[in-house]
C-alpha cells in the first residue's frame, strides 16, 4: 500500500463522514481543524474508517501528534512497512 493509497482511502472516508467537504481543497501541510469545520465524532468516525481500511491501530496519544494529514499518512505508511 502506498502513500497515495492512503491519502485516497483517507478521502474516501471523509466522504463518506463529511460529504459537504471538498478534499481538493485541504492542503495537506495543515492541521485539518484550521482548514475546516469538523467535530470530534466525526474525526473520530474518519480515523476509525481509516484503521479499519489499513489494518493501522493508530492509538489516542499518537493522533495528538499528528498534525497534519501528511503526518497521519505517513506514520499509517510506516506502520504498514514495519
Amino acid at each position: 500500500m502506498s502513500k497515495d493509497d492512503i491519502k485516497l482511502i483517507f478521502q474516501e472516508s471523509l466522504k463518506q463522514v463529511a460529504p459537504e467537504i471538498s478534499f481538493e481543497k485541504i492542503n495537506l501541510d495543515i492541521p485539518l481543524r484550521d482548514q475546516i469545520e469538523i467535530d470530534s465524532l466525526d474525526l473520530y468516525n474518519i480515523i476509525v474508517s481509516l484503521q479499519k481500511k489499513t489494518g493501522v491501530y493508530i492509538p489516542d496519544s499518537k493522533l495528538a501528534e499528528l498534525t497534519n494529514l501528511n503526518e497521519l499518512i505517513s506514520y499509517v505508511f510506516a506502520q504498514i512497512k514495519t
